[in-house]
């Protein structure tokens, strides 16, 4: 069997297949050769993954098609704030990332946007006062009242929860799709995209981006929030 006609072999059989395992893969190619080696499997994976036809959404878990990150480019606005963090507090773990991305997902698209900087919980109060020196609108999060939409252009301030999936960019720190997900299913003050709209939002991310499943848990499990996770992961996978 040449190179390309199991290429379509594989596309063909896993064609309709939401989630595809490592254990699946596997057994495709021990029909054919059942004495092949493990990492002879493992080599032709990588090479799927390489070539676009396979995408990791997880530990041993994949989908046909090539990776496609969310990775939207920070605005000046976040930058300014990312690059003040930075110096003026270059030793402390930070995330960045803006409601407005929540358009990318969302059946109900928001007309306003706020940006939130996630920090160590020992400096939040240091880094929200050094903001409200530097910028006009800075709340922490601890004393919002009402809803999100009433404070347009504010910068909320956060505590970072550990081991959050960040990732860099421009030299900031930004959130992750993962990251964005969990907190928008979870965080209170993010509830107005709770109850049904949650299942539109993941279902979106999901066919539209490659979203690791295990760093969804992983993350989620840091907030205690694993079953609401997992709940909305299982769903998503019914439909």
């Amino acid at each position: 069997m040449t190179e390309k006609t199991d290429r379509y072999s594989f596309q063909e059989r896993f064609g309709k297949s939401d989630i595809i395992t490592l254990k699946d893969i596997d057994s495709f190619y021990r029909e054919t050769d059942p004495s092949i080696p493990g990492a002879t499997v493992n080599w032709r994976v990588h090479a799927l993954v390489q070539s676009g036809i396979l995408r990791r959404i997880g530990k041993g878990l994949y989908q046909l098609g090539e990776e496609q990150p969310f990775a939207p480019k920070a605005d000046v606005g976040m930058k300014k704030i990312g690059q003040f963090v930075g110096k003026r507090f270059p030793f402390i773990s930070y995330c960045l990332w803006d409601l407005s991305c929540v358009n990318y997902f969302s059946r109900h698209l928001i007309d306003f946007n706020v940006r939130f900087i996630d920090v160590e919980r020992d400096v939040v109060d240091s880094v929200y006062y050094a903001l409200k020196e530097k910028f006009a609108k800075v709340m922490s999060i601890r004393n919002l009242y009402g809803h999100l939409s009433d404070f347009d252009n504010t910068v909320f301030v956060r505590p970072l929860v550990t081991e959050s999936p960040v990732r860099k960019a421009d030299g900031l720190f930004m959130a992750t799709l993962e990251k964005m997900l969990v907190d928008m299913a979870t965080d209170k003050e993010l509830v107005s995209f709770q109850e049904n709209e949650i299942y539109t939002i993941f279902g979106t991310a999901f066919e539209k981006y490659t979203v690791n499943r295990n760093t969804l848990i992983r993350y989620a499990s840091r907030k205690n929030k694993k079953d609401e996770i997992e709940r909305i992961i299982n769903y998503i996978d019914r439909q």
